[in-house]
């Protein structure tokens, strides 16, 4: 394998895929563009959910969502409730609860907000109340809609996202050393950290390299930071993009 990734997701799901692409004859480096830890409502969780009835909706964006949840209830001695609705909105989310015991959460056929509404369509929401565990910000248009059709919706900020310092050139000559031809990206915010933080004579060199991202959504950010060379995975898992990794090392024979 000729790749020599770049691997810019949260550091433990990060190094893990750099052992998967290690382990394939490739090479990864580290460097977390985006930092995760306890939000400013992770100890609200259990008051937040024990006001939930069976007809009520539990909805997580990400399997980080769930992990931080999952911590602050075991620091109450509670466990997640068992009759109320749940909805991931992807498949590693619910894998997640699956590990803690919820074995019911409904997927959406795409992974974002818009596949969370559609999935709701025909659901009667009004006056139900819906708790949306999540990072700081985001997942606005499901909650507008929500509310549009009388739902109760709570916002609870279970994580926090926040963008590492790092001394720019000695970042570029760390990655230039190793030679690095691709990136792996997970989200917008992690392309934007990692884009402010290049120094501008270094843009185009990184510009040129093969980037790998998880949606259509983030292909056409990198496209408009003026990227060319986008590779779009089937979604934002190591499997998916470590899949992706491979099929890129296969179409264009990186050297």
């Amino acid at each position: 394998m000729k790749i020599r990734a770049l691997i810019t997701r949260p550091r433990v799901k990060g190094e893990q895929l750099a052992r998967q692409i290690e382990a394939a004859n490739g090479a990864a480096l580290c460097c977390p563009f985006i930092d995760i830890s306890a939000g400013q409502q992770f100890n609200k969780v259990s008051s937040l959910l024990e006001k939930l009835q069976p007809d009520d909706y539990i909805i997580a964006i990400s399997d980080n969502a769930v992990n931080y949840a999952h911590r602050s209830l075991i620091q109450e001695n509670k466990i997640w409730p068992q009759h109320i609705n749940y909805i991931a909105v992807g498949p590693t989310t619910a894998l997640r609860w699956q590990k803690y015991g919820v074995n019911h959460a409904k997927i959406p056929q795409t992974h974002d907000s818009e596949g969370v509404l559609k999935l709701l369509t025909n659901t009667a929401v009004e006056h139900k109340n819906i708790v949306i565990l999540r990072g700081n910000g985001g997942r606005e248009t499901m909650a507008e809609d929500l509310i549009k059709r009388s739902a109760n919706v709570t916002y609870c900020e279970v994580y926090q996202r926040s963008s590492p310092y790092y001394e720019p050139e000695l970042l570029i000559n760390k990655w230039q050393q190793f030679a690095i031809n691709s990136v792996i990206i997970t989200s917008g915010e992690i392309l934007g950290n990692l884009i402010k933080t290049i120094p501008y004579t270094a843009l185009p060199w990184v510009l040129n390299l093969h980037f790998i991202v998880p949606s259509q959504r983030i292909a056409a950010l990198a496209h408009a930071l003026g990227i060319e060379h986008v590779t779009i995975a089937s979604g934002a898992s190591n499997n998916s993009l470590f899949n992706a990794v491979k099929q890129l090392d296969m179409q264009i024979g990186i050297s």
